[in-house]
């Protein structure tokens, strides 16, 4: 790969079917930089299947050495998962790869 080269800016999720035993490979297109926080990058996210937008919240690994931060962000996913509700952000889904966590929300417009 080469900077510039769209194929680095492919995400891609292993899914493990349990039932038929196979795995396949979901793929997401990351966008631009929707902001910064603490230990975390948004990103705007498109579901290349789907062809639908989210908000990507990317959490490098390399921060997840402290047991504090690991306990931290599992806390945020299992929060987001519970709520339910018009005026949160709705949580979609959660995967992982060799780098980084992603956290998949709905997009909101601003």
């Amino acid at each position: 790969m080469h900077p510039g080269d769209p194929e680095q800016d492919i995400v891609k999720e292993k899914v493990h079917d349990k039932k038929t035993n196979e795995t396949t490979i979901k793929k997401y297109q990351k966008g631009k930089i929707l902001g910064k926080g603490g230990f975390a990058t948004c990103y705007e996210m498109t579901d290349i299947d789907k062809n639908s937008l989210l908000a990507a919240k990317v959490v490098a690994k390399t921060s997840l050495t402290k047991k504090r931060a690991l306990e931290k962000l599992l806390a945020e996913i299992k929060i987001h998962k519970s709520l339910r509700h018009e005026n949160i952000v709705r949580f979609e889904h959660v995967f992982e790869d060799k780098d980084n966590v992603y956290i998949l929300l709905e997009l909101c417009p601003n």
